[in-house]
């Protein structure tokens, strides 16, 4: 009777054929909700980096513009970067280039330009000219290039700069540098 009874007892006892299917059915339900929540992770951060250029580098370029723009004593706009740098161009109401004009302490003038693009390549690009008002056919720097058109105007004496980057986003810049 020992014998029996012990051989029962200490045999591991199976998984019923309903409970299989309940621990099968559990399985399945979290692992189609951990689908769905990484479904919906990667759509937020899509929707996150489209927005990097208003999140990261629009406040960067605000800054960089208020420097630059207030150190001038003069703007004018023109139609393409090329222009700008054209010594004898005639500026325009609005474009995708800003000559701007410097008068430093020492009486000498000094000539930058702010370009949509430069040599094909998109972006906003700062030129410096040299003493004589040479400017480089390279950009001195580049400011960013997440945006793909910089637009400048000037309606009533206010200068407004637009800029739109690759997914459609847009910010727009206003300021008077006289």
């Amino acid at each position: 009777m020992n014998g029996a009874s012990s051989g029962r007892n200490g045999r591991a006892r199976a998984m019923t054929l309903i409970e299989l299917a309940v621990a099968i059915s559990i399985s399945l339900v979290l692992s189609f909700a951990i689908v769905l929540l990484l479904g919906q992770q990667v759509r937020f951060y899509t929707q996150l980096q489209k927005f990097r250029f208003l999140r990261e580098e629009a406040p960067q370029i605000n800054s960089l513009f208020a420097t630059i723009l207030s150190g001038a004593d003069s703007y004018r706009i023109y139609a393409t970067g090329n222009t700008a740098r054209s010594p004898d161009a005639l500026p325009a109401r609005s474009g995708t280039a800003l000559r701007l004009r410097f008068q430093l302490s020492s009486g000498e003038e000094r000539l930058s330009v702010l370009a949509q693009e430069s040599e094909g390549v998109s972006g906003l690009h700062y030129y410096r000219a040299d003493e004589l008002g040479i400017f480089p056919e390279t950009p001195s720097w580049t400011i960013s290039r997440a945006p793909t058109e910089t637009f400048f105007s000037n309606e009533n004496g206010f200068l407004e700069i637009r800029m739109r980057d690759q997914h459609g986003s847009e910010i727009t810049y206003g300021g008077n540098p006289d």
